[in-house]
Order: C-alpha cells, then sequence, then structure tokens
C-alpha cells in the first residue's frame, strides 16, 4: 500500500482512530486473585451475593451479652450477668447477645460476671448487612477495581473477578536504541499502559531495516493484543518501520493530520494491530493520547473516564487545518498551558493534564471553561 506522506493527504485524527478500533479483536475476559486485579478494568459488574455481614458480630475484643441485663449499671452498682462471653474482633455474636462491652467494663461479682455501666442493645455490634447491603454494586463492569475495595469483597467471600487485561508490546526500531543510549521513552510508555490496565512487555530494540523489523513484529504478534513499533516512523532514509509493517502484514495508515504526532500510523501483523509511533517524545505522546490510549480503553472495555472542568490561565490559538496537543498543568480550577502544537521536554515534564484541539478550531480565549483529560489517572 503506498504510504501517506504530503500533508494535505494527512488522515483526520477522528477518522484515523476508528479505522483503528475497527480493527481491535474482542478481549475474552480472564479471571484473577482479588489482589492481581487491582487497578484493572471489570469484565463484570461485581454485586455482593449477600449482606455484608451475614450475622452480628463484634466490632471489638470484649464480652457479649444481652444489653437488657445492664439497665442501671454502674462502678457502684455492678449488674450481674446471667451469661458474659468473651468475643474476639469480627467473630460472630452468640445467640441471645446483643451488644459487646469493652474488657474494662466487667468486673466479677461472686461467681458471675458483672457490668459497670450500662450497654446499648447493638453497641461493639456490627449488625447483619451493616457493612453492605445483598445486592450492592461495588463496581459497575468498565470500571477498574480499587484498593479500598479488596477488605469488602473479602468479607463477602469474593476470592476471584472477572477483568479485560490488554498486552501491549513495544519494539524500540532503530540504532539509537541500540547503541548504548539509555532507553527513557520505553519505560514511559509503559507507565503510561499500566496507568491504563495493560501488561506491557518491552521488545529488545532492532536496526531500523525492514526485514528486521518485519520478523521481530512476526514473533511478537501471538503474543500482543496490541504492538507498538517505536521510532522510525518518519519519512527520512533511514526511517523503515512502515516497511517493516508492510512487510510484516498490512500498512493501513501512514501520517496523521495532527502535530505533533504527525508521522503515526497503524496496520496489522496478521490479526494482531500495530501501531507505529514516532521515537521523539512530544511526537510519541501525542500519538499515545490520539491512537494508542483509545485502543488500549476499546480493548479493555473500559468506561469512557471523566474529563476534568479547568479554566484557561491564558489563550490558546491554535491553527486551523491540523489537530494541535495541548499540555497543561492544573492549579486548583486552572489551566496553566504548557506548550501547544510543539512540546518541550521540560512541558512534558510538569503536564498532568492534556487537551486535544480539533483541526476547525482556531483555539480558547484566556478565561474559557475547557474539559480536559488526566494523563495519569484514568478515572
Amino acid at each position: 500500500m503506498t504510504r501517506i506522506a504530503a500533508p494535505p493527504l494527512l488522515t483526520d485524527p477522528d477518522l484515523a482512530l476508528a479505522r483503528l478500533l475497527a480493527l481491535l479483536p474482542a478481549l475474552a475476559p480472564r479471571r484473577l486473585a482479588a489482589g492481581e486485579a487491582v487497578g484493572l478494568v471489570l469484565a463484570e459488574a461485581l454485586r455482593l451475593p449477600g449482606p455484608v455481614p451475614p450475622a452480628p458480630r463484634a466490632l471489638r475484643d470484649g464480652w457479649a451479652l444481652e444489653a437488657a441485663e445492664t439497665l442501671g449499671a454502674g462502678p457502684y452498682a455492678p449488674a450481674p450477668l446471667s451469661r458474659a462471653l468473651a468475643v474476639a474482633s469480627g467473630e460472630a455474636l452468640p445467640p441471645g447477645c446483643d451488644a459487646v462491652l469493652d474488657p474494662f467494663d466487667i468486673t466479677h461479682l461472686g461467681p458471675l460476671r458483672a457490668a459497670l455501666r450500662d450497654a446499648i442493645p447493638g453497641e461493639g455490634v456490627r449488625g447483619a448487612g451493616e457493612e453492605a447491603p445483598e445486592g450492592f454494586l461495588l463496581a459497575g463492569a468498565g470500571t477498574r477495581l480499587r484498593p479500598l475495595a479488596l477488605p469488602l469483597l473479602a468479607a463477602a467471600g469474593i476470592g476471584r473477578v472477572a477483568v479485560r487485561q490488554p498486552r501491549l508490546a513495544l519494539l524500540p526500531v532503530g540504532e539509537e536504541w541500540m547503541g548504548g543510549m539509555a532507553d527513557s521513552l520505553s519505560p514511559c510508555l509503559a507507565a503510561l499502559a499500566l496507568v491504563e490496565g495493560a501488561a506491557c512487555r518491552l521488545l529488545p530494540a532492532v536496526p531500523d531495516a525492514p526485514d528486521a523489523i518485519a520478523a521481530a513484529l512476526r514473533g511478537a504478534a501471538a503474543e500482543a493484543d496490541l504492538l507498538c513499533t517505536l521510532g522510525g516512523s518518519g519519512q527520512g532514509p533511514s526511517d523503515h518501520s512502515a516497511a517493516g509493517l508492510d512487510a510484516a502484514g498490512a500498512l493501513l495508515l501512514h501520517g496523521i493530520g495532527a502535530r505533533p504526532g504527525a508521522s503515526a500510523g497503524f496496520g496489522q501483523a496478521g490479526a494482531t494491530p500495530v501501531l507505529l509511533l514516532p521515537g521523539r517524545a512530544e511526537d510519541a505522546l501525542a500519538a499515545w493520547l490520539l491512537l494508542a490510549r483509545p485502543a488500549l480503553r476499546r480493548l479493555a472495555q473500559a468506561a469512557p473516564p471523566p474529563r476534568r472542568r479547568l479554566r484557561l490561565a491564558r489563550k490558546l490559538a491554535s491553527s486551523v487545518g491540523l489537530a494541535e496537543i495541548a499540555l497543561l498543568r492544573r492549579e486548583g480550577e486552572a489551566a496553566i498551558p504548557l506548550g501547544l502544537g510543539s512540546l518541550t521536554l521540560a512541558a512534558l515534564a510538569q503536564a498532568d493534564h492534556a487537551l486535544i484541539l480539533p483541526a476547525a478550531t482556531e483555539g480558547h480565549e484566556e478565561g474559557a471553561w475547557i474539559e480536559a483529560e488526566p494523563l495519569w489517572s484514568p478515572a
């Protein structure tokens, strides 16, 4: 297939994304131990099968008793108890008991134990269903399992949950990744993938040669739901990622109407979708935001994350004809623009939000309210 190179032929990012998403397979869910599934996208809703706790339980170590027997009790008038049973925190309440007093609220009165103060029914007790009622929706399908949900899952006896976890593989292309230079971009993208709940594998770097790229893509395709080359996507004489992808399967699109990120593209190696990510940090991040991140979310069937409503601290003037990426730093409700279109490494280092300006817009005035996408928090 002919590579799309001339700027007038650059594909609109939204159209490019729609074509990419159409390639993505249906990802089968798998069951993991709840502790291993934290941060991953749930394949089905988590509803409690019964009340938690199923029966009254002690909230603390102490003595279980019947509160009515403590009526009028005090330090100078201990109330004899017909029954007081030692219980540990979390233990089911013995039949006939409806309260738990601390050890120092109980004394001995001859052969009997006695209460030194009144107990209120339900005191020191967690009643049936008080932690959560039967049918409680703990998390919906498409949302991420939160770490603070684990104690409730354990209390409900739910040990395993169904999740969708896309497998992403990153393939660095070019001599710059092989000559001893520290590769900081691969771990950066791997970290962004983990935020999306994906399992990311960093592949060994290959030379920027079509045969080497094609062989690496074919070899990795079976073990990935999405493959990304990193580097070699441009139009220079030493850029051969597009040719390597074409040799491995099919190059379906090369070039998107975005700044930065214009040299991104995609295709397939066998049945596995492959993204061409540029090797410069600003271009790679733009292609990630426009194509890779939405692809991972589609694979996981993740619910669309909420955007954050912020007010622009300065004007953003955009060029009509190309979609542009703006990086922002949030300060309270204000969005501080750090760069638009051309993004420095300093801007990348400070940014916590991004704004995608469509090709038809001329930007936003100072003080305008915008819907910004968090870079780190997917939910």
